[in-house]
């Protein structure tokens, strides 16, 4: 095992209050371990490399978790048993079929994505790299002919998240890891075109069944009844976060008062979703598009 002199995580330096117990417990036993953080895309990383081996650890964005876990345990046998890949250089042993490549993550990514590695780490940024996979083609994301699917499923977490396209992952990049609401800002809610560009603001907000509508004036009648993602909702319309506690089976509107089983929060009155409204809600979601 190869401990580096300024490694600062909690196996080398213990602290009986932390609540990473199982990850200490893990990377002690086995070296390493894969952390899955689920979303409307999927990424996972590595936790422990940096300890064990002196090695930036490793992160994989956009396909199936639990495949993602497997694949970067791949990539760290291949290069504790047979070297250790350098930034740029494509390899394989990975991905069946394909070559992936590493490349260094920039630091704006650290607090939005690696929260349980940053308190293994004991707060103190360490090296991370992504394990970039390309199209079925061979194409690299960076290549302008590479798929649309391979180069938008996969953070381009090699630029600043103020440099990176606009999209799911630069949503998270600037709203996590303090975003109010219980799903992800990359969470697709069902509003309108109105909504999305500001001209019309969010009157409703219904949380039913898991899934968020935050609806202008028109409601379900709405012409423009779109698909977008909610931290653009919330960048656009940042009084919505005042509905982030609604339960399930709720909805909030403004611009009225309430009583009996009812009440109000920040403006917003909250009422029971009516089934006629779970009914629209349903059509709704069935035909619209993404804006």
């Amino acid at each position: 095992m190869f401990t580096p002199a300024s490694c600062s995580c909690l196996i080398c330096h213990p602290d009986p209050d932390s609540r990473a117990a199982s990850t200490v417990e893990t990377v002690s036993r086995h070296g390493w371990t894969v952390v899955w953080v689920a979303g409307n895309l999927d990424f996972a990383y590595t936790v422990g490399l940096y300890h064990t081996f002196g090695q930036p650890e490793q992160v994989m964005f956009g396909l199936e978790g639990e495949s993602m876990q497997h694949w970067l345990n791949a990539s760290v046998e291949i290069g504790r048993d047979k070297g250790w890949r350098q930034p740029g250089e494509p390899f394989n042993g990975v991905l069946e079929g394909f070559e992936t490549q590493l490349r260094d993550v920039h630091p704006s990514w650290y607090r939005a994505l690696f929260g349980p590695m940053l308190g293994f780490y004991r707060g103190i940024a360490i090296p991370v790299r992504q394990l970039v996979w390309p199209d079925r083609a061979g194409r690299w994301p960076w290549q302008e002919d590479a798929t649309p699917s391979s180069r938008n499923r996969q953070a381009q977490a090699w630029r600043p998240v103020a440099e990176h396209p606009e999209g799911p992952w630069r949503l998270v990049g600037e709203l996590e890891p303090d975003f109010p609401f219980p799903t992800g800002p990359d969470t697709w809610v069902l509003t309108t075109r109105g909504v999305l560009d500001g001209s019309r603001t969010v009157a409703t907000v219904a949380f039913d069944q898991g899934a968020y509508d935050f609806l202008d004036e028109r409601g379900y009648a709405a012409e423009d009844l779109c698909l977008g993602f909610l931290g653009n909702v919330v960048r656009r319309h940042p009084a919505v976060t005042a509905c982030a506690d609604l339960a399930d089976g709720q909805v909030a509107s403004t611009g009225s008062t309430v009583d009996g089983e009812a009440g109000t929060a920040g403006g917003w009155s909250r009422l029971f979703v009516t089934p006629a409204d779970r009914r629209s809600s349903k059509r709704a979601w069935t035909l619209a598009e993404p804006a």
